[in-house]
């Protein structure tokens, strides 16, 4: 890669100009050829947990502590089915990019590790990403477990479909029984 000859800027001194934009651009290469081509937009969930019966603080009513990731499963109408797994597949897509992520990272710094004695580079890299592949499957099994999520309320609404739909009602009879 060729560097450009680029003037001092007014107040510095033009000796090292040069190489510290070229620094500066070798550590940005290096970094997006260790993300290998990828990019991954940061992406944040926010979850806020509405705490039913007032006691606040991450308790539930009757003074027991939840122990649930996800705030306390309640099944009680449709809703609460279609929130809890919408819920539990916004996680897993925010956990699944966190892990990929992390992969990418820890294969890229573990690839710039001083090689064992007697190993080359290409196997210093080849036992990163052995060590990363792992991180790897477990966003692979985040991304599954979204894609679950979403294919559980999808099975809800088939089994469950006559129960959610309103059922007609019989007219009322023109002729009451009376006694």
């Amino acid at each position: 890669m060729a560097t450009r000859n680029v003037p001092p800027r007014p107040g510095t001194s033009g000796a090292n100009n040069s190489s510290k934009w070229t620094n500066a651009g070798a550590a940005a290469g290096g970094f997006v050829g260790a993300m290998g081509g990828s990019f991954v937009p940061p992406v944040n969930v926010t979850i806020n947990r509405n705490n039913k019966g007032g006691n606040g603080g991450g308790q539930q009513s009757g003074g027991r502590q939840s122990h649930f990731i996800l705030g306390e499963p309640e099944f009680n109408n449709t809703d609460d089915v279609r929130n809890y797994c919408n819920h539990l597949r916004a996680v897993m897509i925010q956990a699944a990019i966190e892990l990929a992520m992390a992969a990418k990272i820890l294969e890229a710094r573990l690839g710039q590790a001083m090689p064992m004695p007697g190993e080359n580079a290409v196997q210093t890299r080849m036992r990163a990403k052995k060590v990363a592949w792992k991180l790897k499957r477990a966003g692979d099994g985040a991304t599954a477990a979204a894609k679950n999520a979403v294919a559980a309320y999808a099975a809800f609404q088939r089994e469950y479909a006559d129960l959610m739909r309103p059922r007609p009602q019989r007219p009322a009879s023109t002729n009451p029984f009376k006694f």
